[in-house]
């Protein structure tokens, strides 16, 4: 996996369609899992349910910026996360994975919604835990796309780990990856996996 900000190619891939990847159990129509296995930063790994959240997260906003070895403070940003009320990831806003195709904002809310892009629907659902000491956190965000005649035609998934700063309550670090898997070939959009983790560096804006 590359170390970099999303590239033209992977933000047009990744669009073309959408999310799902982890140890799961089945899910209704929108093929979305009812819980995915979450490994937190400490090395222990929990069963998360869908919609579960970190409550230290609760009715928060962060704004997410890929950080670089050497330190500095060069930095660049690629996501705003937003969490609900049990701390649960509400959505992506200020989007830079996938925005010509799901627009600037995208919902985990399990329900079926509409992309950018005639005809081509979406839904994402959200996975969260904290470890035992709540110094750190994991979320998982999955996504699967759909057109008609042909269903599923891509799926992903989103994964941010990482850890609360221990002097500063405002500002979180960690990693964040994204794996889109291309389903159905689609033109101008070839059956393809794409791949892709970075550092990042948080910070409570709301």
């Amino acid at each position: 996996m590359s170390n970099c900000v999303p590239t033209k190619r992977f933000i047009v891939v990744t669009a073309a369609l959408a999310v799902v990847g982890l140890v799961g159990c089945g899910g209704g129509a929108t093929g979305l899992p009812q819980s995915v296995t979450i490994e937190l930063p400490d090395g222990t790994t929990t069963e998360a349910t869908l919609g579960a959240g970190v409550i230290s997260l609760a009715d928060s906003t962060w704004a997410f910026s890929q950080s670089f070895e050497g330190g500095g403070t060069a930095s660049v940003p690629f996501v705003t996360l937003k969490f609900g009320p049990e701390g649960e990831l509400a959505s992506f806003e200020d989007n830079t994975f996938s925005p010509e195709i799901f627009g600037d904002t995208i919902i985990f809310d399990g329900t079926t919604r509409n992309t950018s892009q005639a005809g081509l629907t979406y839904a994402a659902a959200t996975f969260g835990a904290e470890t035992s000491d709540a110094t750190g956190f994991a979320f998982v965000g999955e996504l699967n796309a759909f057109a008609p005649i042909l269903g599923t035609v891509a799926n992903a998934t989103a994964t941010a780990s990482g850890e609360f700063d221990a002097e500063d309550a405002d500002v979180m670090t960690g990693s964040f990856s994204f794996i889109a898997n291309i389903l159905v070939e689609l033109p101008g959009v070839p059956t393809d996996t794409i791949e892709q983790t970075l550092n990042f560096r948080a910070t409570r804006i709301d």
